[in-house]
């Protein structure tokens, strides 16, 4: 724990000060993704304090150019209380990870030859689909094989293979513009899914954070587009594929339209809501248009009316738009669980059902109904488990504050 005095002198040269707003700054750790959002007066202050002054004479040097007195000692516990100021180890003990590849090596990945690739591959995909229909995607192609332990086996795995592709192209894009990141399990919606965190990306202007947001998806159409060419070229007659192959392409096609739709969704935090959130220049957009959208079925509580009634007015005016496309997707998402989640479950629930009532108890038959069963349990649940542990981890956060 850091102790602070009139006479303390702050170590800040790790922090970044960017201009957010005509009289408020961003001031954060991009190692770290610790970011606060200060007056101009704290921007000052963090300047000051990164020249070597002490407490005590930056906040002397400011009332000298303002003509105000100010707590810079006030201000300086609240940049430790943020994480923003902490003892930092020598060397910083960090372990390697994608993102500290050197961005000379990664930038071609996503300069303008690159995005022309990327948003090639997405059009040529949509012409493929107008043209034939048929290689759009529906539940049945998860199931590869007569034997659907073996299916969702080979499913599951393709499916986290592409989406560890989808997260290192962030981590990428990050490593191109200087910023580190570290992979996480979360929740969006019914989905548990992985997420890069590239929180630094924050202390950048908006324009350079489009790419490291949009990273995922133009991997995505290029995976989208390598399914769906063979398939659609098997379809022409141009092409000679197995059967079991071209369903093996359906199966990723399937998983990579799934995917690119679901990060379109408003109502989440997904790829895209980043994206237009930097567009909007709105700063908590997320939260104050599911309050809008509540406060029109039912009565918020006095913690949720205050965080509305405080909020900042450019994501009032946006959330008023913004509210219909965050219905959109809870219909799109009410629309996958039924005509695709809800018909694949019956399926795997049926299947697994009447191998363990037909099948000899004890016998393998038995055995991989009853593997059947568990692994589709804890597909069913694991979105479950992700927000009960979020649950507890703010529970303990709120502890600790309180305490």
């Amino acid at each position: 724990m850091i102790a602070l005095g009139p006479g303390s002198r702050l170590d800040v040269a790790h922090l970044v000060v960017r201009r957010e707003d005509e009289d408020e700054f961003v001031v954060g750790d991009p190692a770290t993704g610790t970011f606060v959002v200060v007056p101009e007066v704290g921007a000052r202050l963090v300047e000051l304090f990164a020249a070597g002054h002490t407490v005590a004479e930056a906040a002397d040097e400011v009332e000298r150019e303002t003509g105000e007195p100010i707590d810079a000692l006030d201000f300086a516990e609240v940049l430790v209380d943020s994480g923003i100021i902490a003892d930092r180890p020598p060397g910083g003990g960090r372990s390697w990870s994608v993102s500290r590849l050197p961005a000379r090596l990664v930038r071609p990945l996503f300069g303008r030859v690159a995005w022309t690739l990327y948003a090639g591959c997405l059009v040529a995909t949509g012409v493929m689909f107008l043209t034939e229909p048929s290689l759009l995607p529906t539940y049945e192609d998860t199931f590869l094989f007569p034997d659907v332990v073996l299916s969702l086996i080979v499913t599951n795995i393709v499916v986290i293979a592409l989406t560890v592709v989808h997260e290192i192209w962030h981590a990428l894009a990050g490593a191109a513009v200087g910023v580190p990141s570290q992979l996480r399990l979360e929740r969006r919606g019914i989905f548990p899914v992985l997420e890069t965190d590239l929180s630094g990306l924050w202390a950048l202007p908006p324009e350079r954070r489009y790419s490291p947001f949009l990273a995922g998806m133009a991997i995505d159409c290029v995976m989208l587009f390598g399914a769906v060419a063979p398939r659609f070229a098997w379809s022409r007659g141009w092409l000679d594929i197995s059967p079991s192959f071209a369903r093996l392409l359906a199966m990723v096609v399937f998983s990579q339209v799934a995917k690119l739709a679901f990060q379109t969704l408003a109502y989440l935090r997904t790829d895209m809501y980043l994206v237009m959130a930097t567009a909007t220049g709105c700063r908590n957009l997320h939260q104050i248009t599911r309050l809008s959208v509540k406060r029109l079925v039912r009565m918020l509580s006095p913690a949720e009316a205050a965080i509305l009634r405080d909020a900042h007015a450019r994501d009032l005016r946006v959330a008023r738009w913004y509210r219909l496309l965050y219905l959109s997707g809870l219909v799109w998402m009410a629309w996958f669980f039924l005509h695709f989640f809800l018909p694949s479950a019956k399926v795997v629930f049926g299947w697994a059902a009447g191998v363990l009532l037909g099948a000899p108890p004890g016998s393998a038959y038995w055995w991989e109904g009853i593997g059947l069963l568990i692994f589709a349990l804890l597909n069913v649940t694991l979105p479950l488990g992700v927000t009960v542990r979020n649950w507890l981890r703010g529970r303990r956060a709120a502890a600790g504050a309180a305490s």
